[in-house]
Formats: C-alpha cells, structure tokens, sequence
C-alpha cells in the first residue's frame, strides 16, 4: 500500500516543481540599471518606444528597431534633416513631436501608449515622466569616453541583444585596427587639426578643445591648451591663439543652410589667410559635429582624419574598406564610401 503512494507523491512533486519553473519563466522581467543608476523593470522587450534622447535615437536605429519608435522629443526632431537616418528610414520625419526633454507633453506621451520612453535626463526627470505617464522611462546620457553600455542597456530593453553585441564588436574591432596601425607615429610626428563648428555667430574661432575622432586617428587637437573653455568643451580662440597654434589641417563642419560657415568664408579671413594650412589650401569638412554622439561616426571620421593625416598607413584601401564595413553593419547600407565621400565634398 506504501509504494503506489511514494510514487504519487513522487509525480505530484514533480508536477508541482515543473509548474513552478513555468511560472519563474513567466514571469521572468527584463531589469536594466539606466544612467541615473535607477533600475528599469519590463515585462518583456519594448515594442513601442518614446525616444527623447538625440544619442540614444541612431543607437535604436542600429539596433534594427527603428519601427518601434512612435513618438521623439523637439530636439531630435530637429535634427532629423541631417541625420542619416532621414534618408534610411525617410518615415522618422513624421514622427510626433512630444515636447522637449525638460517639458514633456505627458498627455500626448501617454496618447501614444509606448511601452517605454528613452529619456535625455536626470533621475529626478525620469522619475517625473513615470510618475505622470506611468509609462517605464530609462535614462539615456552622454558620457566621455566610449561608452559601448549604451548599446548593451538599449538592446536588453528593447531584446535587440545580439545585434548590440555585434555592433560593440564592429566599433571595438575597427578602433583596435586603427589604433594599431597608428601605433608606430610618435608623438612628436603627430599631425594636428583645428576644427571649425558651425554657430549661430559664424565665428571662425568657435572650436572643440578635444575629438574623440581626433585623438583615434592619432592627431593632436589643435586647441587642446585653448583656455575659453565652456562646460560642453567648446572653446572660443582669439586671433592671436589662432595664429599660434599654426595646424596641419583645418576641418569645418559641413554647412547645413544658407547661413552656415563654408570655405570660402574660411579662405578669405584677413586671419586664416596666414594660417599655413589654409594657404596650402588643407581644410576639409567633417561632420562629426553636427549631429548628436554616434559612435559609428567617431570611428568613421577617425579612419577619415587619419586617412588624411598618415595616408601611407591609413591607405585609401584601408580606409573605403572601413566606412563600408562601419555603415553596413551600423546603418544597414552596404557600399557606403562613396556616398560618404560625397557628403564631404
């Protein structure tokens, strides 16, 4: 009589063990520490999303999850008609408007029912944006350095992971090749740059102090000891610091309206004329500037500027051959170099 109820005893607790690994599965979460050090919890991976930060939005584009975006904020908006993205996914320029970072438009957030909005923001800022929508919201912030996370944090959110991984691999993969051909430039043959960026005030002498893409492509920025340095690390230069740094190559910021810099106003400067490299007529584009941080144009520019800079060892093989692999797997387009070439004409 004992043994038929050992074994009913037995499957029951079988039963009930299998019933309990079923209902971990279910009710498994996605949990992701966001830059605010706050943790996100969802469900499941987001299948619409908010995007009210200009990083994180060329992130979701390489992450192959461009059609989960419902809804930007103004700022990203606004940048829409130079990014890339614009010419990819040409249906991002209809996207809603859903307010500014700081100000939110909740109501219409909430309209558009996302399962998660990527914020620009603070943690008090996203705190707010949950407590008023009730809808999960992440921070997403800019931060020094190659921050290859951004990657990992969007991807686990939105189940992008494989394709986060192979997209921090391409970048770290590209930045170690140049790197290392670099490697045998020493720091006194270092070539240096100084870069125009585009402002309101068509000022000649609005700068980077430093470039991520610069400093990859082993070349010293020129207004590295510039002293007018604001938070955002721009810097003002006087015509005086402009004529002493003395570079090897200028860069501007390619123009994005009728009222933007271009190289004439660079060539016919009562100062810049003195200026050696622009007399030997060594001043390109970049646009590495005029968009928000995406890391698959810091690498891109970087094989451009080195390209430039240590043509014998970032040949102009090397050089095509990284911009198709970087847009291909970035951006999804194959064969890229020469439309890139052209953007830079």
């Amino acid at each position: 009589m004992k043994k038929p109820a050992f074994y009913f005893m037995l499957v029951l607790a079988v039963v009930s063990c299998s019933k309990n690994e079923n209902a971990n599965v279910q009710k498994a979460k996605i949990e992701v520490v966001d830059y605010a050090e706050r943790l996100v919890t969802l469900e499941e991976p987001a299948k619409k999303i908010v995007v009210m930060a200009d990083n994180a939005f060329a992130v979701v584009k390489q992450l192959d999850a461009i059609v989960m975006v419902i809804g930007i904020d103004n700022k990203t908006k606004g940048y829409l008609p130079l990014s890339i993205v614009s010419h990819t996914n040409p249906e991002v320029l209809d996207l809603p408007d859903v307010g500014k970072t700081k100000s939110p438009n909740f109501e219409y957030i909430i309209s558009l029912a996302p399962d998660l909005v990527l914020l620009k923001g603070n943690k008090e800022q996203a705190d707010t944006l949950e407590e008023k929508t009730g809808i999960p919201a992440a921070s997403i912030i800019s931060i020094d350095g190659y921050d290859m996370e951004i990657y990992t944090k969007i991807g686990a959110l939105l189940g992008k992971d494989a394709k986060a991984k192979k997209v921090v691999s391409l970048l770290e993969r590209k930045k170690n090749e140049i790197e290392e051909r670099l490697s045998v430039v020493s720091e006194e043959n270092r070539k240096s740059a100084y870069i125009i960026v585009q402002n309101s005030k068509k000022s000649l002498f609005r700068t980077i102090k430093s470039s991520q893409a610069l400093e990859l492509a082993g070349v010293n920025s020129a207004a590295i000891n510039a002293q007018n340095v604001n938070q955002w690390g721009f810097a003002d230069l006087s015509e005086e610091e402009m004529l002493r740094i003395s570079p090897d190559y200028v860069y501007f910021d390619v123009p994005t309206s009728d009222d933007s810099i271009t190289i004439d106003d660079i060539k016919s400067n009562e100062t810049l004329q003195f200026v050696e490299a622009v007399k030997q007529g060594r001043v390109y584009k970049t646009h590495t500037f005029a968009l928000p941080k995406d890391y698959i144009y810091v690498v891109a520019e970087a094989y451009y500027y080195a390209n430039i800079a240590y043509p014998e060892i970032i040949t102009a093989e090397v050089y095509k051959k990284a911009i198709d692999e970087i847009f291909e797997i970035g951006y999804g387009i194959k064969n890229y170099y020469d439309a890139w070439e052209e953007s830079l004409l």
